[in-house]
């Protein structure tokens, strides 16, 4: 090689050196989970529009369906169904998982009834009847639309409802009572922040701090151990291969009282309905009827 262009080379290390340094840090950040949300919504979202899904219910434990289309502000038209229970003294809003659509949840719908309480489900964007396209920052939205249906259209006050969370749904529930009253929370088989359950799902997620995942953080430790006003009751199967029972041990040991947790010993991730029926249903009844 020639003189000259080696100690052209050699003066233009450090830009050079320098440029790739920029070009590494922009790509880093560029493809984090906060700015490249594309990459990993496949893997949260898996929503099933209609008309795939079960729709032809007309009733739960002789409960009929009653269908329910709402939005708010800046929000697509979201549907959902109410099952109402005659003398039921709460409703628990359903917030369910991240695959299928609410006709999917039928059979945690009636074990929900049993307890004596009515039953509200809803569809997050996309999924169902749902308009719209799901987001992290959207699906929480549509959380506090929906809540917000039952006290304005629906007469309820937010004493009357009792926050339930199934899979994301509990991160969703947990927004939900960051930012409105209500009566209760009841969170299965929750993570306990998306970070957390992201990196453990997809290793290469651990190189980006909490600052480059999506707003909200989704952080369910953080959420319950700021709660003030209102019960948490925990329940997970100690056989979840999709959201370890690790995280709703963390998730209880950071919440603050009053608090409850418990364990299936014999349940997975979305077998509680066929797995541990009579005691889910004994052990939320007893948390339901407890409440102020």
């Amino acid at each position: 090689m020639d003189s000259s262009v080696k100690k052209g080379l050699l003066r233009n290390l450090p830009k050079l050196a320098l440029g790739s340094a920029s070009l590494l840090a922009a790509l880093y950040v560029g493809l984090s989970p906060r700015l490249s949300p594309g990459l990993y919504t496949g893997r949260l979202f898996r929503p099933y529009a209609f008309p795939e899904g079960t729709w032809d219910v007309l009733e739960v434990n002789g409960i009929a369906r009653q269908d329910c289309y709402f939005s708010g502000p800046g929000s697509p038209q979201l549907h959902g169904w109410f099952f109402d229970k005659p003398g039921a003294k709460k409703t628990i809003m359903f917030s369910h998982g991240n695959t299928g659509n609410l006709t999917g949840r039928l059979n945690l719908v009636r074990l929900l009834l049993e307890t004596g309480s009515s039953v509200f489900i809803y569809d997050y964007s996309g999924y169902g009847r749902s308009k719209g396209v799901p987001t992290i920052q959207g699906i929480c939205k549509d959380g506090v639309v929906a809540f917000d249906y039952l006290i304005q259209e629906r007469g309820l006050k937010p004493t009357d409802i009792v926050l339930y969370g199934e899979s994301l749904g509990t991160a969703v529930s947990c927004e939900i009572a960051a930012e409105r009253s209500c009566s209760g929370l009841v969170l299965q088989s929750g993570f306990s922040s998306l970070r957390k359950i992201g990196q453990e799902t997809v290793p290469i997620m651990k190189i980006y701090p909490q600052v480059l995942f999506p707003k909200p953080f989704l952080n369910a430790v953080e959420r319950v151990a700021s709660r003030t006003g209102y019960p948490l009751l925990i329940i997970h199967g100690s056989k979840d291969q999709v959201v370890p029972f690790s995280h709703a041990e963390e998730v209880y040991a950071a919440a603050s009282e009053p608090k409850r947790f418990v364990q299936l010993p014999d349940c997975a991730h979305s077998d509680i309905w066929c797995t541990s029926p009579e005691t889910f249903v004994s052990e939320l009844k007893e948390f339901i009827e407890e409440l102020p």
